[in-house]
């Protein structure tokens, strides 16, 4: 039987959220019966795989494979499921996420009629109105090249677009195994590589934002996922190198060791040592900046990039450890903005109101004497 996607589920440990997520499959207005559903566990500890084999057993275009070791990570599950994909174009989904009626329609409709190496849509939280995606896209945008937009290399989130099988093959686009990050590595292989890029300004994704305990491994920004980050973003560098593109290398990376240098100094689950050891393994990632512009702007992380740039470590150590302080005093003084704002604007009401007042009075009196 011949399919016009693949679609791809990474597994582990997915009892509370996969009946969902296929149900969200299964709904699809392209029709079920034209998606090739994969999923691959990664040794769960609970009863995942008897799920998957129960729903494998019930529907024909639903599969399993054997990852053949436990990785901890996606990279490995989803590599196996590529392999042995049977259709011409491929999407991923996280188990405990869901798509949006129309997302495979609507990604499939824009990366054939456009003929494109990759169609991608925005995403939206649980439960929520507000999109928390790209604000900056308005409407449908095609690209024919990266350097077009390089906004785009921005985007995150494999599991909102849909790829040609052979595009990803004929450029070797896999994903790491073994660390974290490997979205990432195999997005940016998309990008350089591509020839035509279709953003399509709807709603195709729908993420469950976990806190707490069931948190996500990427909520829960701990030494284990910390560190996973900055090994995985070894293979993005080696991506850029692979396809002489290492001049994307500081829009790629201030944005994301950004945000990894303040998850790390944020982060109150891991030692002062371990964030020394964390800023020791990420001081060549930020020696090959060239350009240090955070992304979003931030004055104080960006002293303490070129700290660590510079090998000023205990400059550096000293400055993250007091960046929980600074973020805090940044945050009062945003809300102390934000009061004065709201006393001018309840001073300016009033203010109207006794202009209001005061001529309406003099109305009056000029009425009344005229009289």
């Amino acid at each position: 039987m011949s399919y016009k996607v693949t679609v791809i589920i990474p597994t582990y440990n997915s009892v509370d959220f996969l009946d969902e997520t296929i149900d969200s499959i299964k709904n699809q207005t392209i029709g079920f019966e034209n998606i090739e559903l994969i999923l691959v566990d990664d040794y769960s500890t609970d009863n995942t795989q008897e799920m998957i084999d129960e729903y494998c057993r019930k529907y024909e275009n639903i599969k399993t494979y054997e990852s053949g070791k436990k990785t901890g990570t996606p990279g490995r599950a989803r590599n196996i499921a590529m392999k042995h994909a049977q259709a011409d174009y491929i999407m991923f989904i996280d188990h405990d996420d869901k798509y949006s009626e129309t997302c495979v329609e609507n990604l499939y409709t824009a990366i054939t009629e456009n003929s494109a190496d990759v169609a991608i849509g925005k995403f939206q939280n649980f439960g929520e109105n507000n999109i928390v995606t790209e604000h900056w896209i308005t409407e449908d945008v095609v690209l024919n090249s990266i350097d077009e937009n390089l906004l785009f290399l921005s985007i995150n989130g494999i599991w909102r677009m849909i790829f040609p099988k052979e595009f990803l093959k004929k450029h070797d686009i896999t994903f790491p195994e073994g660390v974290f990050a490997e979205d990432l590595t195999f997005m940016i292989d998309v990008f350089v590589n591509s020839n035509k890029i279709v953003f399509i300004n709807d709603i195709v994704y729908k993420f469950r934002l976990r806190t707490g305990e069931n948190s996500s491994t990427s909520l829960s920004k701990g030494m284990h996922y910390l560190n996973g980050l900055i090994e995985g973003y070894k293979n993005t560098v080696d991506v850029l190198k692979k396809n002489n593109a290492m001049k994307y290398y500081d829009t790629v990376f201030n944005q994301h060791l950004t945000c990894w240098l303040s998850d790390v100094a944020l982060s109150e689950t891991i030692s002062s040592d371990d964030k020394k050891m964390l800023i020791d393994k990420s001081v060549p990632f930020f020696k090959k900046m060239n350009d240090i512009s955070p992304f979003p702007p931030n004055d104080t992380l960006k002293d303490i990039i070129h700290d660590i740039s510079d090998e000023n470590m205990e400059v550096a150590y000293e400055k993250v450890e007091n960046y929980n302080i600074y973020t805090n005093q940044i945050h009062l003084l945003e809300l102390e903005i934000e009061n004065q704002r709201n006393r001018i604007a309840n001073l300016q009401t009033t203010k109207g109101w006794f202009k209001y007042k005061t001529n309406n009075i003099k109305e009056r009196l000029i009425n009344k004497f005229n009289h």
